[in-house]
Order: C-alpha cells, then structure tokens, then sequence
C-alpha cells in the first residue's frame, strides 16, 4: 500500500503472500511527518506473511530530510524484527552512505545484504529461497 505516491515522493509498503515477502519502496525527499506511519503499515502487511519472510527495500532514491527520520527508520527494523522477518535485503545507491547498516546491526541484531538493483535483489532473494529449500 503506497502511503505516499507523487512524482518525487514515494513511500511504500507491500506483502507478496505467494512469494512470501514484503517489499517497502522509499523515494524522494522524506521527513519522519511523511515517514511517520512506516512502522504501522509494515506491521499491517507483515500480517498477511508466514515467519521467515524475506523483506526487500529498496531506498536507493530516498534521502533523509533530517536526522529525525533514523528515529522512524529504527521503530520500522523493530516492527520488521517483531513481525517475523527473515533475511534483509537493501536496495542502495553506491555514492550514498546510510546508517541504516549500522542501526540494524546495532540496535535490531542483523545485517542486510546489500544491492545496488531490485533486480540484484530479486535474485538474491531466489538464492537464499533456493538454500533454503536444499536445492
């Protein structure tokens, strides 16, 4: 469900139930205002997940408007964490540094893999379920 869409805003968040993942898309600009529901609306369509999901984020076009946002990025890990996520797997621009690596790391005990596409990270995904499946 798109909690912002606009031509240089976006925040997003989506549960595949077949594939068994949920994908959160941050794009543009973004106060924690305009992130301040992010928490929730993961909560709500990690519901609809079996434990063990795998989460894709892709923020490769996002920037934080103030150092406020890490606060609601960091409740997000949390509710991402508390709602039975599996592996993470992060969609960043190379040129950009975030301290979202060291926030879930520090603060939620895990460590994305890092991509620099959302088709890397599709393909990720399709490794780590085929490991998993023993193939």
């Amino acid at each position: 469900m798109a909690l912002i869409s606009s031509q240089d805003k976006e925040i997003s968040v989506r549960a595949d139930v077949r594939l068994n993942r949920l994908y959160t898309t941050l794009r543009g600009e973004l106060s924690a205002k305009d992130l301040a529901a992010l928490p929730d609306e993961l909560r709500r369509e990690a519901r609809k997940l079996r434990p063990g999901y795998i989460a894709i984020s892709n923020i490769k076009d996002f920037r934080p408007a103030s150092a406020a946002v890490e606060q609601v990025l960091s409740e997000t890990m949390k509710a991402a964490v508390e709602t039975g996520v599996g592996p993470v797997i992060r969609v960043v621009s190379p040129e950009k540094k975030y301290t979202l690596q060291e926030i879930s790391q520090k603060e939620h005990n895990y460590q994305a893999i890092i991509c620099s596409s959302l088709e890397e990270a599709e393909e990720k995904a399709r490794q780590i379920e085929k490991s998993e499946a023993g193939q």
